[in-house]
């Protein structure tokens, strides 16, 4: 069976969930030697079905690199000239300025919501929106204008922030939201100098973290480079996924089922400077009694906040399998301006968080800083299955007091 009719067949099935059919299909093509790399593309080149192509890109997304293969694969949905050119959206991340343009200019020529190109556009207006931004008048989308806002220049933070004046500092924040969205430094500073202007701390402080700035310190939101994330086989990247950082692990208040750690970055592999190896934690259960996780590493294991610790338990997961974790450089480093949407959002490490729900940044328990941003794992599929939660978590990391702090959103 060619992998076009493996796809087809568990595509169609409808005694499948649209997550068991996604799951079904990684679950056969991960095992190979190259992650089904070579089948998936196969696939996509020869297939003019919009279904078929629709899941195949999304395995195809899944796996780290391979910039080649997708821009083939990209290329291709391009000249089809079929609705299934909708797929190459997947690929975004991993294309040349010149294949996107070329996106871009068709796109122009029928900037309708009901365009098949409509999803293309609205990711490259989410990792490239320099690329859009120049068209930005001929564009009708409001969802591509939000992604818009990352990196926008300079006269356009000055009109914001004269508006909302000239609007008597009106209640509703949302134009400020667009102005910290822009996420440059003049962003942040128009945000910070408007401390008294802005009637509720608490409002300022989340309009501030979110420009890219603490409320309390000249120092960056987040940790910088930033870094796109794929989840790989355990042990083929330093950063690890699953398990047990120890025999005790933060417990459920409610059932005391033992989280499992979702992520520990390996500090020596990353472009930032750390003093440990932060980890990030989350619950196996589905008790909800709490919204975060947070823990100081010692060097004896953890002490839990807010909580209690109990024994780690390896029959309880959500991470499926022992994993690990490949980062590539993130192509919008400024950082992306859209919502973003659970369990279908990347891995990243690094640079700002993309909100499902923008948030002021939670504070550090010991020294009662601002935290950095440093990790978000979304819930959605993996070459091994879906995570096995729903939501978004966040994680954010004092490395002077080594805490870190992990948040869920959905």
């Amino acid at each position: 069976m060619s992998t076009s009719e493996m796809v087809a067949g568990i595509a169609g099935d409808q005694s499948l969930s649209v997550r068991e059919r996604v799951d079904r299909i990684a679950l056969e093509l991960s095992p190979s030697a190259d992650r089904g790399l070579g089948a998936v593309v196969e696939c996509l080149l020869e297939t003019d079905d919009e279904r078929i192509a629709g899941f195949a890109a999304q395995y195809l997304a899944l796996l780290p690199a391979a910039a080649p293969e997708k821009t083939r694969v990209a290329q291709r949905l391009r000249s089809s000239g079929l609705p299934a050119v909708r797929s190459a959206a997947r690929l975004v991340p991993w294309l040349a300025d010149d294949v996107l343009r070329d996106f871009v200019d068709d796109y122009l020529r029928n900037p309708e919501k009901g365009s098949p190109l409509n999803s293309v556009a609205f990711n490259i207006a989410a990792y490239a929106p320099e690329l859009l931004r120049p068209f930005a008048d001929s564009i009708e989308n409001r969802s591509i204008h939000r992604g818009l806002l990352s990196g926008a220049p300079e006269e356009l933070v000055d009109a914001f922030q004269e508006k909302w004046r000239r609007a008597g500092g009106a209640e509703d924040t949302g134009l400020l939201e667009s102005l910290a969205l822009i996420r440059t430094g003049h962003a942040a500073a128009a945000i910070a100098s408007m401390q008294d202007e802005i009637a509720d701390p608490d409002e300022w402080e989340r309009l501030l973290c979110l420009s890219g700035r603490l409320p309390d310190s000249d120092r960056s939101a987040g940790f910088l480079p930033a870094l796109m994330g794929s989840v790989t086989g355990g042990g083929e990247s330093p950063h690890a996924m699953g398990g047990s950082l120890g025999k005790a692990m933060p417990i459920c208040l409610s059932c005391s089922a033992a989280t499992e750690r979702v992520l520990t970055l390996s500090a020596g592999d990353l472009p930032f400077e750390l003093s440990a190896d932060p980890s990030f934690f989350w619950y196996t259960c589905d008790c909800g009694i709490l919204d975060s996780v947070t823990v100081r590493l010692t060097s004896d294991g953890i002490e839990v906040y807010h909580g209690e610790q109990g024994p780690s338990d390896p029959e309880r997961r959500i991470v499926p399998g022992d994993l690990s974790l490949i980062l590539e450089p993130h192509r919008n480093q400024v950082g992306i301006s859209m919502r973003a949407t659970a369990g279908q959002s990347r891995y990243q490490v690094g640079g700002l968080p993309q909100w499902i729900r923008i948030e002021a940044h939670p504070h550090c328990p010991e020294c009662g800083k601002s935290m950095p941003f440093l990790a978000s794992v979304d819930s959605g599929p993996t070459p091994y299955g879906h995570m096995g939660f729903t939501g978004t978590l966040y994680g954010f990391w004092c490395d002077d007091c080594q805490v870190s702090v992990t948040e869920f959103q959905v």
